[in-house]
């Protein structure tokens, strides 16, 4: 540990070190209801004031090392007789008094720089994993097109769509496991695994004959390494960041955007040219690249914990969470919401077709808005939340999401400023529900067992993100009428976009139960 940190204010009469009292006598000061601030916090404090008395260094000099933050955050909670509480956060646009975003204690002893090559690296390394994780699921629409009709045309239609929904549900219900992994094995070793689990799909893909082989391969093995280099990888930032820790992870989730729009991009141009097999090699070569540098420039901040050192072997799934209002309020989000979120980007486009009856070029115009818009909402929502709370910025983000469903696709029609507004609201509200996730469960859980838990929720979005559009589909078949007379503008879709729009809010009031019933019932407060 570096010796360059600032010391504590003393007093003009401060005593030899002699006089003063041990360590033992300093009073532990509660930092919530449940958590204190034990003595080991304090004595790295104690001994970074030691080093400095030895080495006779400038003590206001910074060389970047993370105890000023300690010394900061530590008076912070020594001077705050009233409310005995840390802030993370700036308080800017709301009272300090207000906030309830609140220090843990593991934090404390190990807090992020908040800045500095480590952080954007994290950074970056996060952003790199997202666009490599998921930009190939937003692609799969020209597989499928190609595999349909040309590579397996006898093939039955649900069986080719498989393929595409099977990579997405290994990856979050394999979450779990990965989680827990995470926690027991340096995340760098996690990642770099997914980083050559994940091309290894597409390399055997290129091999394939028969369908099922690109279930398991395309599908499955890129599932999974999907998820080894996913839920180690949202976790990373959380651990460097504090004071703009939703920014930095809203930067690194719009990975997810850019990757959907790039990828889209480069397998539409291959497929036409070079064929399935060498579009599926070159992505998988792509995909390698990316992922060993991100997997490079991994550094965690956190010790080994005692889990990770053998010490201890907490249970893969721990069931003990769910005696936790909080947590059972966040599971009601992520199995509620994704029932809903994915519908619009399915159905959209054959509903701007055969309902709205417009051009290719405004479907493309729409849906390329939506996708841009995303990726400003990601980043954006983070900014937000750092100025507003986590919570509040990711409870308005679901609500506005579901009621923008209901309020301007729903009436739509063939209305273009509808479509248009809606494309803009759903683009930029949308993204609080990805962005959010990470910093809300690091906000209320800590950052320690965040791959875990992570993944014990995502686990419950495997349901909706399969369920989801097919159920849409099967109320869109159902609403159709054979005469063509309809009683909404939406025609046959009607039904699939309230049931988008009432999934989405029943995920929503998850959130608003979790902010105003258990958190605080105080609308002006930042949470």
């Amino acid at each position: 540990m570096s010796s360059s940190a600032a010391p504590l204010p003393a007093s003009p009469a401060s005593p030899p070190d002699s006089a003063r009292p041990s360590l033992e006598a300093v009073p532990l000061v509660p930092v919530s209801n449940t958590t204190t601030l034990v003595a080991n916090d304090i004595t790295l404090l104690l001994d970074d004031r030691k080093a400095l008395a030895e080495s006779g260094a400038d003590a206001t000099e910074d060389k970047g090392t993370d105890a000023p933050h300690r010394t900061r955050l530590l008076q912070d909670v020594l001077s705050d007789d009233k409310s005995k509480k840390c802030h993370f956060d700036d308080s800017d646009d709301l009272d300090d008094g207000a906030s309830i975003q609140e220090l843990r204690p593991h934090d404390l002893a190990h807090a992020p720089v908040d800045g500095g090559r480590y952080a954007w690296l994290a950074v970056l390394a996060s952003f790199l994993i997202h666009f490599a994780s998921f930009g190939h699921q937003y692609a799969f629409g020209l597989y499928q097109k190609q595999y349909q009709t040309v590579d397996f045309p006898h093939a039955a239609p649900s069986s080719i769509s498989l393929i595409g929904t099977a990579g997405p549900c290994v990856m979050f219900i394999s979450g779990v496991f990965v989680g827990r992994l995470a926690e027991r094995v340096p995340f760098q070793a996690v990642i770099f695994t997914g980083s050559i689990l994940l091309p290894a799909g597409f390399f055997l893909a290129s091999f394939a004959t028969e369908v099922w082989q690109l279930v398991l391969t395309q599908g499955v093995v890129y599932g999974l390494g999907s998820a080894l280099t996913y839920f180690p990888g949202v976790s990373l930032p959380a651990q460097w960041w504090i004071k703009r820790r939703s920014l930095a992870v809203g930067i690194a989730v719009s990975g997810t955007g850019f990757g959907g729009i790039a990828v889209t991009q480069l397998v539409g141009a291959l497929l036409p040219r070079v064929g399935t097999a060498w579009t599926l090699r070159i992505c998988g070569f792509a995909s390698l690249a990316l992922l060993l540098m991100a997997s490079a420039m991994v550094r965690t901040r956190l010790p080994l914990t005692a889990h990770q050192t053998g010490q201890t072997r907490p249970p893969l799934f721990d069931w003990t969470r769910f005696r936790d209002a909080r947590f059972v309020a966040l599971m009601v989000v992520t199995i509620g919401f994704p029932f809903g979120y994915m519908i619009p980007f399915i159905a959209l486009p054959t509903y701007l077709s055969s309902v709205a009856h417009q051009s290719p070029a405004f479907t493309t115009t729409l849906l390329t808005i939506i996708n841009v818009l995303s990726i400003v909402g990601r980043v954006g929502t983070g900014w937000v939340a750092d100025r507003v709370g986590n919570i509040n910025t990711y409870m308005i983000s679901l609500v506005v999401t579901g009621a923008a469903t209901l309020a301007f696709w729903l009436p739509a029609g063939g209305n273009t400023a509808l479509l248009f507004v809606y494309a803009v609201v759903f683009g930029l509200s949308a993204g609080g529900f990805i962005g959010l996730n990470a910093t809300v469960i690091a906000q209320l859980f800590g950052i320690e067992e965040l791959p875990s838990m992570l993944g014990m929720l995502y686990t419950g979005t495997a349901a909706g993100n399969l369920a989801g559009p097919p159920i849409a589909a099967a109320l869109i078949t159902a609403c159709t009428n054979a005469s063509g007379i309809y009683s909404t503008p939406a025609r046959e879709y009607a039904g699939a976009i309230v049931f988008a729009a009432l999934t989405m809010l029943f995920g929503a009031a998850g959130s608003v139960y979790l902010r105003f019933v258990l958190l605080d019932r105080r609308v002006r407060i930042k949470v």
